[in-house]
């Protein structure tokens, strides 16, 4: 799922909120540099995000924005890129995954903190608020580390049953299932119960996405830039 014309008709999951401004000067793209993930993650906690497992190291981590195989087709992760969250938002994912390792199942995250130089190259591929929040008016709560998005393993490490694929930005992937298939109506209830107790609301187009809304001022500040953890950024256009 690669061309445009597919990418133009699925609509990306970001949930938003806060920093408006619509003549908000937008950053510089992320350069696909390696990084050394201490110093990103030493970085990072000082702006009060820490590593999505650092509360529980069972879960599991893939981030398909660090690989091209995503819905873009295209790397927008540089390598060594830590998946991060703020430390709240990371002790709550412990506590679901705590919830559900109880039953035999794990967490795996697809996507956490996303710097803010991701969010507008996102925005820039559509060139449309329809399908993606406008970062000049709204940021996503990932570039604060305050989205997770996730699936469901079993004890083996295999991906459960879902509505749908993650990124399939269809009528199917709501957080509501309406099918028929009764394991998959079991382990969205399973994931969403977990995540829900644990603090955790639902977003409702997308079964993957989970936001924490437990600090809504920080959600109303600027969101944490990439460049502020070290991640490298191109360099202006020359005018």
């Amino acid at each position: 799922m690669t061309a445009l014309p597919i990418l133009v008709a699925v609509s990306l999951a970001l949930a938003v909120t806060g920093c408006r401004g619509a003549n908000r000067p937008m950053p510089a793209p992320l350069l696909m540099q390696p990084v050394k993930r201490t110093t990103v993650i030493a970085s990072a906690a000082a702006r009060g995000l820490v590593r999505a497992d650092y509360y529980d190291r069972t879960l599991e981590i893939r981030l398909p924005y660090a690989t091209p195989d995503n819905i873009f087709g295209r790397v927008l992760y540089p390598p060594g890129f830590p998946a991060l969250l703020s430390q709240p938002t990371a002790l709550k994912l412990a506590m679901a995954n705590a919830r559900l390792r109880r039953h035999g199942l794990r967490l795996r995250v697809l996507d956490a903190y996303r710097p803010p130089e991701v969010q507008w190259q996102i925005f820039q591929l559509f060139a449309s608020d329809k399908y993606v929040s406008d970062p000049r008016r709204q940021w996503s709560k990932h570039t604060y580390g305050r989205a997770v998005d996730v699936e469901l393993l079993d004890a083996d490490g295999r991906v459960l049953p879902m509505p749908s694929a993650f990124d399939d930005f269809t009528k199917r992937a709501a957080a509501t299932y309406t099918g028929t298939d009764p394991q998959i109506r079991a382990n969205l209830a399973r994931l969403q119960e977990a995540m829900t107790r644990a603090g955790f609301s639902l977003y409702p187009d997308e079964w993957w996405h989970f936001n924490d809304l437990s600090d809504p001022a920080v959600l109303r500040g600027p969101p944490i830039f990439g460049r502020d953890l070290g991640l490298a950024v191109a360099e202006p256009a020359a005018r």
